[in-house]
């Protein structure tokens, strides 16, 4: 657990990012079901040879939210590329919108660790039970993105992003969707801040795919992401289910 830790203390030391961050790092460590513990070991130098880019770009629209009122964002990645001197660092671009306010953005995700899993998941029934698997795991990251100053309502996102992938019996890296028919299958997860350029004013602001980390009520729904009709007006009625 001490690793994962570290990681807190650099962030904090830039910027307060409350308990959810704390929080998120610890359920890593300490699982609630038992075939997700990690390894402890970080092997984020053997994995540097593995370009993480297109596993970073959602396979479907990021789900997510600012502020305590779940108001919602969307955000869209439209570009990610792996800095060639230096392979820990990839360089993002993207646009992030919240109501009919658009600010492009641009930055960096940064792997801290990549972590393999103790035991195998092989999807539902064992069907991937013989395909020869190598391993499987989650990157841990933290990604700093600054939206463009001279839009209005920008500021900058900072957090903590944490991505599923396996290896296959090539050698090559994929994208985790083994276990995407689990009601609690998740991928792709950025938990972390926004920070307004002209008030510092903080404010939660999380996103992912198939579910959001620490949604709270806005999330009712069981096999997949649904929102709660009290924040239709926050920009949730397009998925509202009939």
């Amino acid at each position: 657990m001490r690793t994962i830790i570290t990681i807190i203390l650099i962030f904090s030391s830039v910027l307060i990012f409350g308990q959810q961050t704390q929080y998120w790092l610890d359920n890593l460590e300490n699982p609630k079901f038992s075939s997700y513990e990690l390894k402890n070991k970080n092997s984020k130098t053997e994995y540097l040879k593995y370009d993480f880019s297109t596993l970073l770009i959602p396979r479907q629209d990021f789900l997510g939210y600012i502020d305590s009122n779940f108001r919602r964002i969307n955000i869209f990645f439209t570009s990610i590329s792996n800095d060639p001197k230096n392979k820990e660092i990839y360089k993002v671009n993207g646009i992030s919108i919240v109501g009919n306010n658009k600010c492009d953005f641009e930055g960096i995700i940064t792997i801290e660790q990549v972590r393999e899993y103790k035991s195998m998941h092989f999807g539902v029934d064992n069907n991937f039970e013989n395909a020869g698997f190598k391993s499987q795991g989650i990157l841990i990251g933290k990604y700093k993105f600054k939206e463009n100053p001279k839009q209005k309502h920008s500021g900058q996102f900072e957090g903590i992003v944490t991505l599923n992938w396996y290896v296959d019996k090539f050698g090559i890296i994929h994208y985790d969707y083994i276990e995407w028919f689990s009601d609690r299958y998740r991928n792709n997860q950025y938990v972390g801040v926004w920070t307004d350029y002209k008030t510092k004013t903080e404010k939660t602001c999380n996103w992912g795919e198939h579910r959001i980390p620490f949604s709270g009520d806005l999330d009712i729904g069981a096999a997949e992401f649904s929102p709660n009709p009290k924040y239709f007006s926050k920009g949730w009625q397009d998925l509202k289910i009939e």
